[in-house]
């Protein structure tokens, strides 16, 4: 949504990374707790894409052991080939039933 007289802005990603494996998900926010994101066949998601239709916050662990917790709304995309995630949660803003969508990629 765009407020009047808001600037709207856009940008092209041109990124490529080839997949060995990939989970997609999607999930229903219902309760205030963390959801874990289940990562399927995909042991190292080197590619994440998250999508929500409420803002969320992803705690995001990686390979290396170190954690990182991001806000986000509408997009979360990262892309890492040398430190991948190895697991990831994401919590919903408090008493708000959200929808998420998610896309996992484990590089070649």
């Amino acid at each position: 949504m765009v407020r009047s007289g808001a600037v709207k802005l856009g940008a092209q990603i041109c990124e490529t990374v080839t997949l060995d494996q990939k989970q997609t998900d999607g999930y229903t926010l219902s309760s205030d707790s963390a959801q874990v994101i289940a990562f399927g066949g995909v042991a190292n998601a080197h590619v994440v894409i998250i999508t929500c239709d409420e803002p969320c916050k992803a705690a995001l662990t990686c390979l290396d052991g170190s954690a990182q917790v991001v806000d986000f709304d509408d997009l979360l995309l990262i892309i890492s080939r040398t430190n991948p995630y190895t697991a990831i949660t994401v919590t919903r803003t408090p008493a708000t039933l959200t929808n998420i969508s998610v896309f996992l990629g484990e590089k070649a």
